[in-house]
């Protein structure tokens, strides 16, 4: 039985803090809104999630509308409530194992991503 809790395809979720008071990848916004379009092989157990951002997002050299969220602690789920590590991109990642993937921009270790209602 699926935890009706766990993040899913089509779910929107709100991005936000980082682990700086001011988190830099936000470039002055207090948060970012995408969808959820896919889940990719992970580092861990758990699958990283695809959101494609509502508005693109500039940080550093790269501006995309991808992001690519991985759980930040070991032997957790997705929920509605979750700290994450962001990884920006310019491309949709491929269904392959994270180890031999292109990656994109990575922006932060402790970014807050919540589930929210449509």
């Amino acid at each position: 039985m699926q935890n009706p809790d766990s993040l899913e395809i089509g779910d929107l979720v709100r991005l936000s803090g980082g682990y700086d008071f001011e988190p830099e990848w936000l470039a002055g916004a207090e948060s970012v809104r995408g969808s959820v379009v896919a889940f990719v092989p992970g580092q861990n157990e758990s699958p990283a999630a695809v959101v494609k951002l509502d508005e693109p997002l500039s940080y550093k050299n790269l501006t995309g509308s991808i992001l690519v969220l991985e759980l930040r602690y070991a032997n957790t789920n997705w929920g509605k409530t979750q700290t994450v590590q962001v990884e920006l991109c310019d491309f949709m990642p491929e269904q392959i194992s994270w180890r031999t993937r292109r990656k994109g921009q990575w922006a932060e270790s402790h970014a807050t991503c919540n589930r929210i209602a449509a």
